[in-house]
């Protein structure tokens, strides 16, 4: 070989190292550049007392905001949060009289180039949250188990891994600014409260009962949860409890309870999971989307029904106040979360509902002693005319309270003529039949 061509091959080797270690430094810059940008893996940890005074700012730029056991923070004025994931160890404090704003990390002003998300807050149930919450995310909060950045803390599981406690006012600022629940609770003590709620910012249970919306009620007053099984899916339930409890919601669609016996025809695709730390009674409003109505579901003679289990549900009247909204008072709310009393849905009234029976024996022995018309109840009108065997009328009453005996009447058989009416403006159904009547009759 020459003494070119071996020159030439060095300088070649030469040159091409020096390529390659430009390509490698232009990379290494870029991703520290990108990193810088985005604030990848960056974090801010606090584990101490922290004073935020009236008219100042602190403010977390991080991709994760970590507040350790130790975290006592007094905030008159403002924290503002960026951060994607918020982590908050059992034992940490918040309180004073100003307030906590939640922004989308996309709207970072430190790192431009953060991608927008929801931001993930793990709540690991901690003490109440006594501040205002502003929630400025219109990609929502999503309640999320984070990994314990290392305090070894003793942190919950289950559905209390990412539990958030809320002791002063979460306000939902804008459109989208949701909260998932992602399994674990939300939970409001008596003097937390939520506001600026609606169909496009709401709490979301996706589906599920795994985790609720929870409130505590120190004495009788209202509340409104307004959940839904999907963002824009807004079905919110009021309750008023007339004594001290703490009261859970959720709500699923009719695959996801999968609770048998109601006719979806004549009902809604949507069942609430209510139960309470305590039997209370508690007066129920439930409100739901047109788009879920069964076929044949009518929303002027639909009631709420609650399940009784093998299949059973009770239907009782109760108020219709406006389209989609439909109110039952006085309910005793089961201390079980899955207690066949605990699950909730509508049903629009019809004639099938009533059980007129063929046979009664009012004989004194405590049983089967009245003709009784189940699902009576459920109709605004109604009138009842009995004769015997000849058409001579034995009773007739113009608004039937399942109140008649037989009295005078001899053993038999007997023939109704029962109309019933949905409401006021509905036509009168018809139903004709026998009642046989035994006094002798014995168990």
């Amino acid at each position: 070989m020459d003494k070119f061509n071996l020159t030439h091959i060095k300088n070649n080797k030469a040159v091409g190292f020096w390529k390659t270690l430009t390509v490698l430094i232009i990379f290494l810059f870029c991703n520290i550049s990108s990193d810088a940008q985005t604030g990848a893996g960056s974090k801010t940890v606090d584990n101490s007392a922290v004073i935020v005074s009236v008219g100042n700012t602190e403010s977390r730029y991080a991709e994760g905001t970590y507040f350790g056991p130790n975290a006592n923070w007094v905030i008159d004025g403002t924290l503002e949060i960026y951060s994607k994931n918020i982590w908050i160890a059992p034992g940490a404090k918040f309180s004073g009289s100003g307030k906590i704003v939640i922004y989308n990390p996309g709207d970072n002003p430190f790192y431009a180039d953060m991608p927008s998300s929801s931001t993930m807050i793990d709540g690991n149930n901690s003490n109440f949250i006594n501040l205002l919450i502003e929630h400025h995310n219109r990609n929502s909060v999503t309640l999320s188990d984070i990994a314990d950045p290392g305090y070894g803390t003793a942190n919950p599981s289950g559905v209390l891994a990412a539990t958030l406690n809320i002791g002063g006012t979460l306000d939902l600022t804008q459109n989208n600014a949701n909260i998932i629940l992602n399994g674990s609770n939300l939970v409001f003590n008596d003097a937390g409260k939520i506001i600026n709620y609606s169909q496009n910012r709401m709490v979301v249970t996706g589906n599920s009962i795994s985790g609720h919306m929870v409130k505590e009620f120190l004495g009788s007053s209202t509340f409104v949860f307004p959940v839904g099984i999907a963002e824009g899916d807004y079905t919110p339930a009021t309750l008023t409890p007339q004594a001290p409890g703490k009261l859970y919601v959720s709500v699923q669609n009719y695959s996801g309870a999968n609770l048998p016996g109601i006719t979806t025809v004549q009902g809604i695709d949507r069942t609430w999971n209510i139960y309470s730390s305590v039997p209370v009674q508690t007066t129920i409003t439930l409100q739901h989307n047109q788009n879920t109505n069964g076929s044949k579901f009518v929303d002027a003679t639909a009631t709420i029904a609650r399940y009784l289990g093998n299949s059973n549900w009770d239907i009782v009247t109760g108020t219709n106040p406006s389209l989609g909204v439909h109110t039952r008072s006085n309910l005793l709310i089961e201390a079980d979360m899955a207690a066949n009393g605990a699950f909730f849905t509508k049903h629009s009234i019809s004639g099938s509902n009533l059980f007129i029976p063929n046979l009664f024996t009012p004989n004194g022995d405590g049983t089967n002693e009245i003709f009784e018309i189940r699902g009576l109840n459920l109709f605004s009108q109604n009138d009842l005319v009995i004769v015997n065997r000849w058409g001579n009328e034995v009773y007739k009453s113009s608004n039937y309270q399942n109140n008649w005996t037989g009295e005078g009447l001899n053993e038999g058989t007997y023939y109704y003529l029962l109309r019933v009416k949905e409401n006021a403006s509905s036509p009168w159904q018809v139903f004709k039949g026998y009642i046989t009547l035994i006094r002798a009759f014995k168990n």
